[in-house]
């Protein structure tokens, strides 16, 4: 019984390229004009709503037990 064949390297490139391929045209998507209006909500972004961000700190200061010191230097031992 003979030895199945063994795939050449170019037959290898192309399969990971097909992946490869498949992989990022997946990724593209068109956004509707009727989405757009969500994704462009202050919510949405990377920065957030400053309310959002007092809440944050709020919920941080009570957590931690602690007011401030999100804009010092030091490690919170003394020495700066």
């Amino acid at each position: 019984m003979p030895a199945p064949p063994t795939p050449t390297l170019t037959a290898v490139l192309r399969a990971a390229l097909l992946v490869l391929a498949c992989a990022f045209a997946s990724g593209c998507v068109s956004v509707m004009p009727w989405e757009r209006e969500r994704l462009a909500n202050p919510d949405m972004q990377f920065g957030g709503a400053e309310e959002l961000h007092s809440a944050e700190s709020h919920a941080t200061e009570v957590r931690e037990g602690s007011v401030g010191g999100f804009d010092a230097a030091g490690g919170g031992c003394g020495c700066n």
